[in-house]
């Protein structure tokens, strides 16, 4: 789950170089990822054959960002009409990186942007996956099905990433 973890997590930052590498090793990307999870692999394969890499950084741009349609921040869901509580709540979360150590690239974003989240998680899994499930089950299934509607009301090719994201998460989520 680990290298699932990490390939969504660069499809939901902003396409850069690494999301450039993604598409052109698509096949080889793809392949590695059934390993882990078919359907989420399968999912991710429809993305990168979907998003048109030349605009890619436009579509982002239109869709999470000016202004923005659909949030990559977990806080503008899980905290609807509770603004009061955003600075508690992205303590709490850092507080989970800081606990574990990880230094996630939180300077230039909230600790609540779900790229960083999914780093996080991607970093973590190997060693500690009941911690992953845990944050997981608290932090991102309560909404993630909220932006992948969003996503496909916005007609946009990441609603088929959310659909993954979605499907690892209510994997990672299940109580064994």
């Amino acid at each position: 789950m680990r290298l699932t973890l990490k390939v969504l997590s660069i499809i939901f930052d902003y396409p850069g170089d690494e999301f450039k590498k993604l598409i052109s090793d698509k096949r080889h990307v793809v392949e590695a990822l059934e390993a882990e999870d078919p359907e989420a692999a399968s999912l991710l394969s429809r993305f990168l054959e979907a998003v048109d890499p030349d605009r890619a950084d436009e579509n982002y741009v239109s869709v999470f960002e000016v202004p923005p349609r659909c949030s990559l921040y977990a806080h503008t869901y899980m905290l609807k009409g509770k603004e009061d509580m955003v600075g508690q709540f992205l303590l709490e979360v850092k507080g989970h990186y800081k606990a574990k150590g990880v230094d996630v690239p939180v300077k230039s974003e909230l600790p609540t942007f779900l790229p960083v989240m999914l780093e996080y998680m991607a970093l973590v899994y190997d060693e500690d996956p009941e911690s992953v499930k845990r944050f997981a089950r608290r932090y991102l299934k309560p909404w993630v099905g909220e932006l992948r509607r969003c996503l496909e009301r916005a007609r946009s090719p990441w609603a088929l990433a959310a659909k993954s994201l979605e499907v690892v998460v209510d994997k990672l989520s299940r109580r064994e």
